[in-house]
């Protein structure tokens, strides 16, 4: 049952990015967001993605982290696939080889790996700070910088739905399971979704009563049983963020030899094999997503 929902929630850990203030890892985050979006240079999007594990890695996180990459991996990768055979470039497109009815193109192949890379890299640094972050340490140190209380609300209380839905499911899929109903699968959380979600309606319309009557919109000082403090450490992992994003940007949008889709050349074997791998791991994800349907 714990495997049917993904564990996109804070894991508790003592590691160095645990330590480390919401700000720093939430500007590292923009930063690799901001740079992903702005290039299509494989190895900067590479780089990225190998820092980000890095730092998944020391979070002693790889658990949750596998569990949900297991779910987005495929669905990432396949662009490799849809790219290779209709590129997302201008035309004239460059054909280096023939894989049954479809031609894959050199802008096509180069296109798909880098969109694969841009994803995967926002992904693996935003899931390294939502599991090494506290939802309220978010909200105290966004409050800190002025950040509005109301859209600090609506950020934490959405961070912390998450957990909350995926436990109410849990619980809705063990009493199915207890009157001799599906409590496994995909083929059990379906008919689990009417519930939770009427469930989740009605924490709403309990949360609405609970902030009216601690008077949630007054203008008065609000206090939280929190405390972030940002220590000399955190500043300079912030300003190294902050100078490492801003300079690679600028490179980025002054060299144009980083883009490399003109220059950089596949040889026809390599496209087939990376194709056809794409391929077979998306197919590979809905065939046992599906096989677990049919068993339940």
């Amino acid at each position: 049952m714990r495997g049917a929902v993904l564990p996109i929630s804070m894991v508790p850990g003592n590691s160095v990015v645990h330590k480390i203030a919401p700000l720093p890892k939430l500007l590292w985050a923009v930063g690799v967001l901001i740079i992903s979006f702005s290039t299509r240079n494989p190895a900067i999007l590479g780089a990225m993605i190998v820092l980000g594990l890095f730092l998944a890695s020391i979070s002693n996180i790889w658990s949750s982290f596998l569990k949900v990459m297991g779910i987005l991996f495929p669905i990432m990768v396949i662009a490799i696939f849809l790219q290779s055979i209709a590129p997302a470039f201008p035309q004239p497109w460059t054909p280096i080889a023939q894989l049954g009815p479809f031609t894959i193109y050199q802008e096509g192949i180069y296109s798909g790996l880098t969109l694969f890379e841009r994803t995967f890299s926002m992904t693996i640094f935003a899931m390294v700070f939502i599991m090494t972050t506290h939802p309220s340490d978010l909200f105290v140190s966004l409050e800190k910088i002025g950040m509005p209380y109301v859209i600090n609300f609506i950020l934490t209380v959405t961070l912390q739905l998450i957990p909350i839905l995926q436990r109410e499911f849990a619980t809705v899929l063990s009493a199915q399971k207890s009157r001799g109903m599906k409590g496994t699968g995909f083929g059990a959380v379906l008919p689990s979704m009417v519930p939770v979600f009427v469930g989740a309606i009605e924490r709403v319309q309990q949360m609405s009563i609970s902030l009216e009557s601690r008077a949630f919109g007054s203008t008065g000082k609000k206090t939280s049983y929190r405390n972030v403090v940002m220590g000399v450490k955190d500043y300079v992992i912030m300003v190294v963020g902050l100078l490492a994003s801003a300079v690679t940007l600028y490179w980025i949008l002054v060299d144009k030899s980083l883009d490399w889709s003109r220059t950089m050349h596949f040889s026809p074997t390599l496209s087939v094999i990376l194709v056809i791998t794409a391929a077979l791991i998306f197919v590979t994800f809905i065939v046992i997503s599906v096989s677990k349907i049919i068993k339940t």
